[in-house]
Order: C-alpha cells, then structure tokens, then sequence
C-alpha cells in the first residue's frame, strides 16, 4: 500500500499543503511545533478514522478557520487497487469518505489503509497496561485472519448485555442467558489471537537479532482466564465472583501478552531507548507477515526517529525500515540525524506549517 498524494488544509498548523510522496520512504524534517507530526497524525486520521492525540477533533481546526481538510490518494501493492480517501472535520460536523462514499465505520477505513505508528511513546507497548499489547496484537490480527473481527464484534456485544445484568443485579438466568454466545465467539477470537502470534513468534527472532542482538524473544500468551478446562468452564466458575464485582472478569477483552528475553521480563531486561527499538521490531515484524500472508505492506508513520536512540541504533532501525520495502514517513529534528541509509531518500521540509521538498 503507498499514499501518491496527501493534501491538507486548515489541520493544526499546516494551512495548505499539496504532498507528492515517494512510493519509498519519505524524511520530513523540521523543528519542534513546526508541523512535521502533524503530517503524520493526517496519514493516521485517514486510515484510522481517529487521531493519535486527543478524541475531540475539531480542536485540530486551525485557529484561522473553521473546518479542514485531509484527503489522499492510494494505490495498492498490487498497483490494481485505489482508493481516495477524504476527511472533512468542521466544529459540529465530522465526514469521512472512502471512494466518494460517506463512511461513518472505521473498518472501512483501516482496511483501506493499513498503517502502523511508531511514536517517541510506543516503549509503552512493554511498560503499561496489557490494553497496548492487545492493541498491538489484534491490529496484525484483524488484518490477516478474517474471522477475527465479526467474532470480536459479536463477543463485545454479548459482554455489554452481560455486564448490564450484571450491574443491575439481574437474576441469574438473564446473566448466563449470554454466556453461550460469549463462549462461542469468544473461543474463536481466542484462536485467531493464538494463530497469529505463532506467526509473530516465527519472523520475530530476525528483527531483534538485527535490531538489539538478540533473538529469545518469546511470547507468554495470557487468554483471559485460568485453568485448562476452556473459557465455558471459567465463565460458570466466576459467576458469583463476577456478581459481586458487576461485571464480567474473564475473558478475551483480558488478554495480554508477557513479552521476555532470555527468560527475562523485556520490560526490565532493556533500557527506555531498547525498548523503543524492541517495540519497533514487533512492529517491522507484524509489517513483513501482513505481506507475507496478504501481500499487502502497511504504510509507517515514525515519529522523531531519533529520539533516546544512539547513531548505532538509529543507523540499524534505518536499515530494517529500507529492508521492509514498506512506504514510510519519518520525522527528524534536523537533517544532520538523519541515517546514512536514509540520505538518498526524499526529504520534506516543514516550517511554520509550509512543507517543500
């Protein structure tokens, strides 16, 4: 998948910029609060259907006007496939529209343009709450298994039911009432989820072994729930538990993944900038089997590349990114920290929200 073009106006601080991307990778340098991020938080907008920063979006209006403007045309790996895609965001009113078409599902979004964003943030991936790895994990597995996400959906909707017995103290019968559907659905997701990380556990070894010099990574899968016996099994042991707490405490929306290194906890095993570059090698990793499986390559959103990141680590990360033939924007402070194997690459520059090449 690669962006031909990217037009924005009126977002944050860019008033108008009209963007022809190269099909490889893509170097936006400037200073702080100059614009640059906001380049990729429109990519994300558009193939996320949200932003990266904060859920209300007309406070990214600029402050001269009273709506903006993100559109873009893609084209697929297979060069057959092309989609124009368009947001328009005014202070009461959001639009996104997918081949002329208003949208109102992000799914239709993200299989359009999947896209995978690598942030001076993302070492919370391995320090922070299990909801970041399974964000982590399901994005590679919506994307190549595809009996994942009506299954999720239907489990999500019969944990609302659920829990609303639950919390109302509803009689026991209107609680269970739910929980062959949630067994069912929630098995499957639990199998998709297990399939997939078989998968990252097999391409893995090769992007931390170039990354950080070590290849024992392994994944300690966490379902949801104790014992052996299945989810059904689990569900009827914590009825009274859940009763008491109001609402439904095992299950696939509980899962997390233990991510160690040689027996260790990642977590702890490496320092704050080994953990950026450890959680971008998940992230390469679930790039290479999404084309690998699909043949499809998500686009990379990088942000301030060079962050916590020593001239050794950035010249590596630079060589696994060219090594992943993925369409990739990356942002730097100044062009001197840009990597040598990036330096016959296309450059932006972006000042006080002006882009040129």
């Amino acid at each position: 998948m690669r962006i031909d073009s990217l037009y924005i106006d009126h977002f944050r601080c860019v008033r108008e910029c009209d963007i022809q991307a190269s099909p490889g990778i893509n170097c936006i340098v400037g200073d702080n609060a100059s614009g640059k991020t906001s380049v990729l938080e429109a990519i994300y907008l558009l193939g996320r259907g949200q932003s990266f920063r904060q859920n209300q979006l007309s406070h990214a209006i600029h402050h001269d006007a009273d709506a903006f403007t993100v559109r873009s045309r893609v084209t697929g790996d297979d060069a057959a496939t092309s989609h124009r895609i368009g947001c328009h965001v005014a202070r009461r009113n959001v639009a996104f529209k997918l081949d002329d078409q208003i949208t109102t599902r992000r799914y239709d979004l993200i299989s359009a343009l999947p896209l995978q964003h690598i942030d001076p943030n993302v070492h919370r991936l391995l320090e922070e709450g299990p909801q970041h790895r399974r964000h982590f994990l399901d994005w590679g597995v919506f994307h190549v298994e595809h009996a994942f996400f009506p299954a999720w959906r239907r489990y999500r909707r019969a944990l609302k039911q659920r829990n609303r017995a639950l919390r109302h103290q509803r009689p026991k019968h209107e609680v269970v009432a739910w929980d062959p559907e949630l067994v069912e659905q929630g098995e499957i997701v639990d199998a998709c989820r297990r399939r997939y990380l078989s998968h990252v556990q097999r391409q893995l070894p090769q992007n931390t072994k170039a990354l950080i010099g070590e290849d024992q990574l392994i994944f300690e899968y966490q379902p949801g729930w104790r014992g052996n016996d299945g989810y059904g099994a689990a569900l009827a042991a914590s009825l009274e538990q859940d009763a008491k707490a109001r609402f439904t405490g095992n299950g696939p929306h509980r899962a997390d993944i233990r991510i160690n290194i040689a027996a260790t906890r990642a977590r702890d095993w490496v320092s704050r900038g080994q953990q950026k570059i450890l959680t971008a090698a998940l992230l390469l990793a679930q790039a290479h089997i999404l084309y690998e499986i699909r043949g499809i390559r998500p686009i990379l959103l990088i942000d301030d590349m060079a962050a916590e990141l020593g001239q050794k680590y950035r010249q590596t990360f630079a060589e696994e990114i060219v090594r992943c033939q993925a369409q990739c924007f990356v942002t730097f402070l100044d062009h001197g920290l840009i990597p040598e194997a990036l330096l016959n690459e296309r450059v932006f520059h972006v000042e006080h929200g002006r882009i040129s090449a």
